[in-house]
């Protein structure tokens, strides 16, 4: 039994009731207003055995009786001997009355009169599974995948029924087949539809275990993609072999596409994968097969080979694919209507074919550029150019294009420019990319002038290139043109909405503009776009913190703490705002923090050792005022600051030291003598010589 409910085997005589025929009893029990019933056991309409029951029914709840006008008293009760599938009656020609032993009305009598026969039955019910399973495709057309089960369901429950019927009724089954497998094979469809993977085997397992069908192999293959799904790759290579089993010699193209789907469960299996995409290649060579190939030769090292598995594929001429239309059955193709005529056309346009292919060079050359030449990667370049140039140039320009934007990521500018030079002066396409590209290498140069010229350059190629109006909107921003620089950004953000490059600079446009709202609105758009981005988070707490927004600006700061957790100056911020908040203990908490991360900072060294001086935690305030002395010698503070820490935990003796050693580094330090002189004092030591030297360095100011 299937979860659905639905049961794939011959259904007990005696269940599952249709709701409008009662297939198990004889249409006599229809007949009636009241009292007993037929027994289901004698249920074949016409036998005599139903006849005589019907009529031993009929003398038990009212004896027959004739009233004539000719005085025949003796006649015996009516019979009925004949081969009607309806009650026989008869019309008493003597009294001019119908004959009605159960005193029914006349209509009820006619409507028995005109049941149906079985064939009739059978054709009204499979013409009902029919407008299910249309209804059903409908249904998963309009995307209400749910209603389209239900419905597949009851055309499977419809077809058990027709089936056990046909068979009690013996009526002919040569042509259940067809019926049969649109029924279950819509009804797997349906499960697949509803991410119901385990029923839809059980469904195509059905099919594939009735008597042979012409699309028993079709079968195996969706078999093995739902396999594939659940990730159970022997039993999918299974079903793909038992499909390859049952093609024929001359179906080359199918054969060569079940062969691709066994090779991709291989991929984990390298050299039967390589022997498997071979012998595809060699019977009917395209281009998705060659890319797999050129892929599993790359994962083993086999450099030789793939560069000739990529020259093949170069060489691959052009040919009409059957992947989306002959791979997996899909059950509209069952109904020919108007949507799949357009769709097969669709399928049989060339330049989707064409498209198709370019994808899968250029994804090639990609993937082999930079491994053919472990020591040079720009002679790998080289050498995919030259084989693309003969056959697809336009791919062997973009190869190109992206060889010189390797150059920038590895920061040779020179190479990268050198290059993009040469492609200025190719096709339209190919200049504007190159213009893009130096634009961007000038501004980066500090050429602004150079930059924008570049920017004009792409921009009257094509007006709707969105990276050269961000590169335009930058060398505007460059010059403080901000008004400028914005309106770029906004252009740039109609061509492309997504364009994050646009929205963060509109962004920053906006806030030297003094528009704090709509920088930050722009920035909460990047922050949607790349949650992840740091830049966006720290100018929405920037603005923020600058706006005297405390509340806002620790939110957000916060936030950025979570990306980046060591940096040190958004730590440090964090614990100002907390101590502008009077949360002095997270304030202190973020500043140690940053100490931590970052213990040089001489702005938080001091803050962290003034904080505790203010707390007259004095002790602990000497080793941050020792760190700021030593990160800063220069400067005398810090050292007074020690001793003077010192003197207030009552350690005179070592300030007195510190003083001495601060006076020889700083001898004009007027702050160092009195501090000297009165600690002098305070120990009852001799300060007059330090004294006297104050006087004179007072009386020189």
């Amino acid at each position: 039994m299937m979860s659905s409910g639905i049961t794939l085997t011959n259904v007990p005589e005696g269940e599952h009731r249709d709701s409008q025929y009662d297939f198990e009893s004889t249409h006599l029990a229809r007949v009636g207003s009241s009292g007993g019933s037929v027994n289901p056991s004698m249920s074949r309409v016409g036998s005599m055995q139903s006849r005589v029951h019907h009529s031993a029914l009929l003398m038990d709840r009212r004896p027959m009786t004739v009233q004539s006008s000719t005085g025949l008293s003796n006649l015996r009760p009516w019979t009925s001997v004949g081969g009607n599938d309806a009650v026989s009656v008869a019309t008493m020609s003597m009294s001019g009355n119908v004959f009605n032993p159960l005193n029914t009305k006349s209509s009820k009598i006619n409507r028995v009169i005109k049941q149906k026969n079985p064939n009739e039955i059978a054709e009204e019910l499979e013409l009902q599974i029919n407008n299910l399973v249309d209804e059903s495709v409908l249904l998963k057309r309009n995307g209400k995948n749910i209603e389209a089960l239900e419905k597949s369901k009851e055309a499977g429950k419809k077809e058990q029924q027709l089936r056990k019927y046909k068979k009690g009724n013996s009526l002919p089954r040569d042509n259940d087949q067809p019926l049969t497998f649109v029924t279950w094979f819509n009804l797997a469809r349906a499960y697949e539809a509803n991410d119901m993977i385990d029923e839809a085997i059980e469904s195509y397992n059905f099919l594939a275990n009735q008597r042979k069908h012409p699309l028993s192999r079709r079968l195996r293959i969706n078999l093995g993609n739902l396999y594939y799904a659940q990730q159970d790759y022997s039993a999918a290579i299974k079903q793909y072999k038992m499909a390859l089993d049952q093609t024929e010699k001359d179906e080359k193209s199918v054969a060569h596409k079940e062969k691709h789907w066994e090779c991709t469960l291989q991929d984990w299996q390298h050299p039967h994968a390589i022997k498997s995409y071979e012998e595809a290649m060699s019977c009917t060579p395209d281009f998705q097969t060659g890319f797999n190939l050129i892929v599993c030769h790359l994962a083993i090292g086999d450099i030789d080979s793939t560069k000739a598995d990529f020259v093949r594929l170069v060489e691959t001429p052009f040919k009409r694919e059957l992947f989306d239309q002959d791979s997996i059955i899909n059950p509209d193709t069952f109904c020919e209507t108007q949507s799949d005529l357009d769709f097969r056309t669709k399928c049989d346009n060339l330049d989707s074919c064409t498209k198709d292919a370019d994808n899968f060079l250029l994804n090639a050359a990609r993937l082999i550029a930079p491994s053919i030449h472990p020591d040079d990667w720009s002679a790998g370049y080289d050498w995919v150019r030259g084989v693309l140039q003969d056959r697809h140039e336009s791919l062997a320009v973009q190869i190109e294009l992206e060889q010189s934007i390797q150059w920038l990521k590895r920061k040779d500018f020179k190479a990268a420019s050198k290059m993009l030079r040469v492609l200025e002066k190719k096709d339209d396409e190919a200049k504007a990319v190159a213009c893009t590209n130096l634009s961007f290498i000038s501004f980066l140069e500090g050429d602004v002038d150079k930059a924008a010229e570049y920017a004009d350059a792409a921009l009257d190629i094509d007006q709707y290139n969105a990276s050269a109006l961000v590169n335009r909107g930058n060398c505007h921003f460059a010059n403080k043109e901000y008004e400028s620089a914005k309106e770029c950004y906004l252009e740039a953000m109609g061509v492309q909405g997504d364009c994050a490059q646009a929205i963060f600079n509109l962004g920053l446009a906006n806030g030297m503009l003094k528009l704090p709202d709509e920088a930050i609105r722009s920035f909460e758009k990047i922050h949607r776009i790349t949650p992840n981005n740091p830049s966006a988070l720290y100018q929405i707490a920037d603005i923020y913190d600058v706006s005297v927004n405390t509340e806002d600006a620790i939110k957000w700061f916060n936030v950025l703490t979570a990306r980046v957790p060591s940096d040190a100056t958004i730590l440090s911020r964090l614990g100002y705002l907390f101590s502008q908040s009077d949360s002095e203990s997270q304030g202190l908490h973020y500043r140690m923090e940053s100490f931590r991360h970052w213990p040089v900072d001489l702005g938080v060294i001091v803050s962290i050792g003034t904080w505790f001086v203010t707390k007259k935690m004095f002790e602990k305030s000497i080793f941050f005022f020792q760190q700021a002395s030593l990160i800063d010698p220069t400067e005398v503070k810090w050292g007074l600051m020690v001793a003077n820490a010192q003197r207030r935990i009552g350690e005179h003796q070592l300030g007195f030291k510190v003083y001495e050693n601060l006076l020889e580094n700083f001898p004009e330090s007027i702050e160092c003598l009195q501090s000297i002189v009165s600690c002098a004092k305070y120990l009852k030591k001799p300060y007059w010589k330090y004294e006297e030297k104050l006087e004179r360095l007072q009386s020189m100011e």
